[in-house]
C-alpha cells in the first residue's frame, strides 16, 4: 500500500538559477564547446530502509563548475507521512555535508539535496527516499523524580513519562523493591500497581524504593527505580501510668490502674498496653485488660506490684512509665478520727394560765437540730470511712443515722410556770474503716421555762 505522502519544501541555499553551461560567446557571440563547463552534481546516497527507533543519517557528495570551490549542500523533506510532525526544520544541518532527522511515525520520508556553487548554478535535486518501519525496540520506563514524604502518607508515583519507540501503547508494573528495616510493607504493597500512577503508604520513617517496568505489547523495559525519602514528624506519645504510692489495708482487692494522664502531643488517640513487671511472692495476680487505660488488678499477696505502661499513638510508642503500688496488712492501719461537730443547745417557753392561783402550762415541744459529722476523716490513710449515729437514751428521732450529717428530734416534755427545766441527751457518732474506728459524741441541752402572761 503506497504511504500517503505530505509535501513540504524548503531550499536551505539558493545562489541563484543561471546554469554553468553557455552555449554562446557573451561578447562576440560565437558558439562555445559545451564540455568545457558542466552543471553542479550532487547525490544523496542510497535510499534507506530503517526502523522507527533508527536516527536517519544521510551524507551528499557533489560537484560545482567554479574552480576550487567545494559545494554547498540544500537539504529539504520533500514529503512526509500525513501523521509526522517532521519538516525541513526537524533536519540537523550542523554538518550540511551529513545531516540527520528522527523519524516520528511509520511511513515513507522523501528528503531533496541540491549543490550549488559562487556563480549560481545548482545542480538538479536528488532525492532520498526513507522508509521507516515499525521494528520493535523495547520501551522505556521512567518512576518520575525522587520525593520526600512523611510517615502514613500517600505517595503517587508517575509513571507518565515512559515512552515506547514505536509510540505503543504501555503496560505498567509497579513493585516496591527495598523498604527500611522498620517496615512491614512488601514488594506487593503498591497501590494501583498496574496502572500509570501507582501509589504508597510509607510506614514508618526510613528510605523506600520503588521499581517501574512498562511492556510495549511484545518487551519489557529495562526497569527504572525512585526513592522516597520518609522523614517522621510525630512526637511520641507520653505514657502516665499515675503515681506509686503505699495503700491501706482497707484498699479494695479490686484495684483500678489509672492510665488517663497519658497523651499524645498532635492529639491522635492512643493505645494502651499495661504490663506487670514484678509482684510479691506467691502471687498469681493479672490484669483483667491490659489494652485498657484503667484495667482492674485483683491483688491477692500482701506486698509490692510493679506495673508498666506504654501507649502508641498509632505512628509510634512512648518510653514506658513504671509505677507500684504497695498494699499493707491490718497490722500497719491508722484508724480514722471521727469528729461528731459542736455541742448543741435548745431555749424555749412555754404559755401558762392560772385559774384560782393554779397555774398549767402547755408541754415544751419536740425541737429538731442538725448534727454535723462531716469534718471526721481518715486522714493518715485515706481510707473510705463508715458513719453511725446512737442515742443511748432511745428517745431521740434521728433522720439519718448512717450520713454525716443527721437531724436529731428531741421529745416533747412537760413545763412549769416560772422553773427552767433542762434536759440532756448525749448523741455518739462512731467512724469506721475496714479495721479499725473511733468515736465522738455531742450534748444536746434543751433548757424550757413556763411563762404566765397575763
Amino acid at each position: 500500500m503506497t504511504p500517503t505522502l505530505r509535501t513540504t519544501v524548503v531550499l536551505l541555499s539558493l545562489a541563484g538559477l543561471s546554469s554553468c553551461i553557455k552555449d554562446k560567446d557573451p561578447v562576440d557571440g560565437d558558439s562555445v564547446d559545451p564540455s568545457a563547463c558542466t552543471a553542479p552534481t550532487v547525490s544523496g546516497g542510497a535510499d534507506q530502509s530503517v526502523t522507527l527507533a533508527s536516527r536517519v543519517i544521510i551524507a551528499a557528495e557533489g560537484t560545482v563548475c567554479a574552480t576550487g570551490e567545494e559545494p554547498t549542500f540544500s537539504w529539504a523533506v520533500e514529503s512526509a507521512p500525513v501523521e509526522s510532525a517532521v519538516d525541513t526544520g526537524d533536519l540537523d544541518l550542523t554538518n550540511p555535508a551529513e545531516i540527520s532527522f528522527a523519524p516520528d511515525v511509520v511511513g515513507t520520508y522523501v528528503i531533496t539535496v541540491t549543490s550549488s556553487d559562487s556563480t549560481g548554478a545548482t545542480s538538479v535535486p536528488d532525492y532520498v527516499v526513507v522508509t521507516v518501519s515499525s521494528g520493535n525496540a523495547s520501551p522505556i520506563a521512567d518512576c518520575g523524580p525522587n520525593v520526600t514524604a512523611s510517615v502514613d502518607e500517600r505517595v503517587v508515583l508517575d509513571g507518565s513519562a515512559s515512552s515506547d519507540p514505536e509510540g505503543s501503547a504501555l503496560t505498567y508494573q509497579w513493585t516496591l523493591s527495598s523498604t527500611p528495616s522498620c517496615s512491614a510493607l512488601d514488594g506487593a504493597d503498591v497501590y494501583n500497581a498496574t496502572t500509570v500512577e501507582g501509589s504508597v503508604v510509607p510506614d514508618c520513617a526510613g528510605v523506600f524504593v520503588v521499581g517501574l517496568a512498562v511492556n510495549d505489547g511484545t518487551n519489557w523495559s529495562t526497569a527504572d527505580f525512585c526513592s522516597i525519602t520518609v522523614e517522621s514528624t510525630n512526637a511520641a506519645p507520653v505514657a502516665d501510668a499515675g503515681e506509686s504510692t503505699v495503700l491501706s489495708p482497707c484498699t479494695e482487692n479490686n484495684f483500678e490502674l489509672d492510665g488517663y494522664g497519658s497523651y499524645d502531643p498532635e492529639g491522635a488517640p492512643l493505645a494502651y498496653l499495661w504490663s506487670v513487671l514484678s509482684a510479691p511472692t506467691g502471687s498469681t495476680a493479672d490484669l483483667d485488660d491490659p489494652t485498657l487505660p484503667n484495667p482492674i488488678f485483683r491483688w491477692d499477696v500482701i506486698g509490692t506490684y510493679t506495673f508498666e505502661l506504654r501507649v502508641n499513638d498509632g505512628s509510634s510508642d512512648s518510653p514506658p512509665d513504671i509505677v507500684s503500688f504497695t498494699f499493707t496488712d491490718e497490722s500497719a492501719n491508722n484508724p480514722p478520727i471521727a469528729n461528731a461537730g459542736a455541742d448543741q443547745t435548745i431555749t424555749a417557753t412555754t404559755e401558762c394560765d392560772t385559774e384560782s392561783y393554779v397555774f398549767t402550762c402547755e408541754d415544751c415541744p419536740a425541737e429538731s437540730v442538725e448534727l454535723d459529722g462531716s469534718a471526721s476523716d481518715d486522714p493518715l490513710d485515706g481510707d473510705e470511712v463508715d458513719f453511725l449515729w446512737t442515742d443511748a437514751s432511745g428517745e431521740l428521732t434521728l433522720s439519718s443515722r448512717y450520713a454525716p450529717v443527721t437531724e436529731a428530734l428531741t421529745p416533747a416534755f412537760a413545763s412549769t410556770y416560772n422553773v427552767a427545766i433542762t434536759k440532756s441527751w448525749e448523741v455518739v457518732l462512731t467512724l469506721s474503716d475496714c479495721a479499725d474506728a473511733d468515736t465522738d459524741s455531742v450534748n444536746i441541752t434543751y433548757t424550757c421555762t413556763g411563762e404566765y402572761s397575763p
